[in-house]
């Protein structure tokens, strides 16, 4: 690590230097006069041309070689630049400048511009696209693109330069002279930020010398040719020389790269070529105690086989074509393998394990193969590295078993026990003695109790105390007699919340008949049980007043007229209509009218005996039922406390409501033969008390 920060000083005060020396020698320069000539131009463009050519084709080759997107935009840009250099080269020459619509003067500076240009900005890419796509890799088609673009665009400056009139690039009087050439400036600019940033520079030969040349590129087009007031002058021929420099510097970081990557090949040429003798060495002796083993394996029952380093099946025992019906010697002439075999079922891990052959430790592995009648079979492999006595490896020892029956049991337990674990009913399993020994996800949700909460306890932490001791007694004899207990049991939660649960308990007994343990599956059916009452609510009471509607009431009253012949009790009928009620209906509105209706039914159910029943028929009707009395007097004062307690004011929303009740009141006697006959008894003296002023009760007698 010290040698390389100390290499990335060096190479930071080195980029320092040079820019330094270059700024130095610009204005140490100012006061010279070189003037050249339109041949050393010529010649200074040919050289270009020759380095820029030498520069890309090495960059491709590097590119097409180890596929480095950086040295393709690298190479092309150079490729470009030499077609451009030499285009400048050729038409500023003396030969064909009079050919051309531009002066030399006028062609020089912008043919200049246009090859620079096209340089800086193809360096300049050649980081952005491998900064953003390093990890990409890239196509065939997209270097035949880049390649193609390249020969597009020089040929489009060809043309230009050929058709067009150029204006004049420079005007001595100008600050600037060439303010023109600052634009591929810019981009040498960008193109060195990007590399430094990038910071392979520190440790890459090749990136080292290219920001060297992109330090040169930028000094050419900022500090030198900008300041060149005409043709062939010292700025002029200085920048000419600095830019076969930037690509001497190019071509000295591609020419180390190149010999890096030869000595690289060629170390790890020689690194084959040694493992491949010692390679030899081992199989030489393994050849030497084949014999040995081969004797020992051929009377083992497991499949044995012997991996080469290669890949090689060496020995394939006997026991193969037991195993998998194929031949041994099929494995051993390479003409199946052990991947071939696999069940298509099988993971991509299990084949690139007999893929690769080396020394990692043991290993033991479980998976199927297809036989050769076409049968999938469970194989347990187990493998180890082999060594000679010089403590070379020399391939892998492969014992395999067939498993398919143990395999299957597995599969099988697995499923029954994926099932308990997932199941929708609580699942507990104690030993003989009630210990319990597991409960699943779904009886931790119902109870509230963790599994390890309960593991080692007596399920009997769940008991509430609701059932009597004979419950339980009844549940042990029928587990203890072998059988199955079925029923529903109020248990307690954790948090002290009851809840109800459907089991059935089985005792489970081992080879020799006796109980080993018990299992018990159960449903919470609290909510069922809740839903089933809500609906015998629903179905036999009046949501409003909670009374017993007409159905549950005329069961009530159809089974106390059937049982009044067995017992020597009374049983009265009453038939009750609340006078005045639609008044306040529509007085008040109907919210006023459930209120009332409520309210009048707990007077009602205060002015009967606990034995009575009161229901509500419909509307503002209802009836009492009175039975078991022994004295008609007991009905009759009920008759009078249900008009007395009725016709006191009711407070409704804020308001004070008067109504009154008209009873109609029968007794059963021995010549009512149905129900329906003293219902009707009852609805004939409830006329009555209303055609007599209301507010009052009327008893049936044989006159009405």
């Amino acid at each position: 690590m010290s040698s390389i920060n100390s290499l990335s000083f060096k190479r930071r005060d080195s980029y320092l230097l040079l820019a330094l020396g270059l700024i130095a020698t610009s204005y140490a320069l100012q006061d010279i006069n070189w003037e050249g000539s339109v041949s050393l131009h010529t010649l200074m463009e040919s050289l270009a041309t020759l380095l820029a050519f030498f520069v890309g084709g090495l960059a491709l080759i590097r590119y097409f070689s180890q596929g480095d997107r950086q040295f393709l935009y690298v190479g092309a840009g150079f490729i470009g630049t030499g077609f451009l250099d030499a285009y400048h080269a050729v038409v500023t020459s003396a030969f064909f400048l009079p050919y051309m619509p531009s002066t030399y003067p006028h062609l020089v500076p912008w043919s200049w511009i246009a090859s620079r240009l096209f340089l800086s900005l193809m360096l300049f890419i050649s980081w952005l696209l491998d900064y953003r796509y390093h990890n990409q890799p890239m196509s065939a088609r997209h270097s035949t693109t880049v390649l193609w673009l390249t020969a597009l665009a020089t040929m489009c400056c060809f043309l230009f330069f050929a058709l067009v009139p150029l204006p004049d690039a420079s005007n001595a009087n100008w600050p600037i002279p060439r303010p023109y050439d600052l634009v591929p400036a810019a981009m040498f600019l960008l193109a060195l930020i990007g590399y430094l940033r990038k910071g392979l520079w520190r440790e890459n030969d090749f990136e080292h010398w290219l920001v060297l040349s992109l330090i040169v590129g930028f000094a050419t087009q900022s500090v030198f040719m900008p300041f060149s007031t005409h043709v062939n002058d010292t700025e002029f021929n200085l920048a000419h020389l600095l830019k076969k420099i930037s690509y001497l510097l190019v071509l000295i970081g591609l020419s180390v790269s190149l010999y890096q990557t030869y000595a690289a090949l060629k170390r790890e040429t020689e690194r084959r070529l040694a493992v491949e003798n010692e390679l030899r060495i081992e199989a030489e002796v393994l050849a030497r105690n084949e014999r040995w083993f081969k004797t020992i394996a051929d009377y083992t029952y497991d499949w044995e086989t012997w991996f080469s380093p290669q890949g090689e099946v060496l020995y394939s025992s006997p026991a193969c074509e037991r195993i998998t019906g194929f031949p041994t010697l099929a494995f051993q002439t390479g003409a199946l393998t052990m991947e071939s075999i696999l069940s298509p079922k099988e993971r991509v891990d299990i084949a690139r394990h007999f893929q690769q052959i080396d020394d990692r430790g043991p290993e033991e592995l479980e998976f199927r193969i297809i036989t050769k009648s076409g049968e999938e079979r469970w194989i347990n492999h187990i493998c180890h590295p082999v060594y000679d006595e010089t403590g070379c490896f020399v391939g892998r020892r492969g014992s395999n078993r067939d498993i398919t029956q143990r395999k299957l049991a597995d599969l099988e337990n697995m499923a029954l026990r994926a099932a308990i674990r997932k199941a929708p009913a609580a699942v507990v399993i104690t030993n003989a003695a009630g210990t319990i020994e597991y409960v699943n996800p779904k009886f931790e949700e119902i109870t509230g109790y963790a599994k390890q909460e309960v593991l080692g306890k007596n399920p009997r932490v769940l008991k509430s105390n609701e059932h009597p001791k004979e419950f339980y007694e009844h549940l042990w004899a029928t587990l203890i007699s072998g059988h199955t207990w079925t029923g529903e049991i109020y248990n307690k939660r954790k948090d002290g919340g009851l809840f109800w649960e459907h089991a059935a308990i089985s005792p489970i007994m081992d080879e020799e008949g006796n109980i080993w343990k018990y299992v018990a599956v159960k449903q919470d059916v609290t909510e069922s049980k809740k839903q089933a009452e809500m609906l015998y609510q629903q179905a036999n009471y009046d949501i409003l007043t909670k009374l017993p509607n007409r159905s549950c009431f005329n069961d009530r009253f159809q089974l106390a007229f059937k049982k009044i012949s067995r017992v020597n009790k009374g049983l009265a009928l009453m038939m009750l209509d609340l006078d005045y009620f639609k008044a306040v209906n529509d007085n008040l509105g109907h919210d006023a009218g459930d209120i009332l209706l409520k309210q009048a039914a707990e007077r009602m159910l205060n002015c009967v005996r606990e034995t009575d029943a009161v229901g509500r028929i419909g509307g503002d009707e209802f009836m009492v039922l009175i039975e078991g009395y022994e004295d008609t007097t007991i009905a009759e004062e009920i008759a009078q406390r249900l008009v007395d307690e009725l016709a006191k004011p009711f407070r409704v929303l804020n308001q004070s409501c008067v109504i009154s009740a008209s009873i109609g009141l029968a007794f059963f006697h021995a010549g009512i033969n149905s129900a329906e006959a003293l219902q009707k008894n009852a609805d004939i003296a409830l006329y009555q008390a209303k055609n007599k002023g209301r507010n009052g009760w009327v008893l049936f007698t044989n006159q009405l």
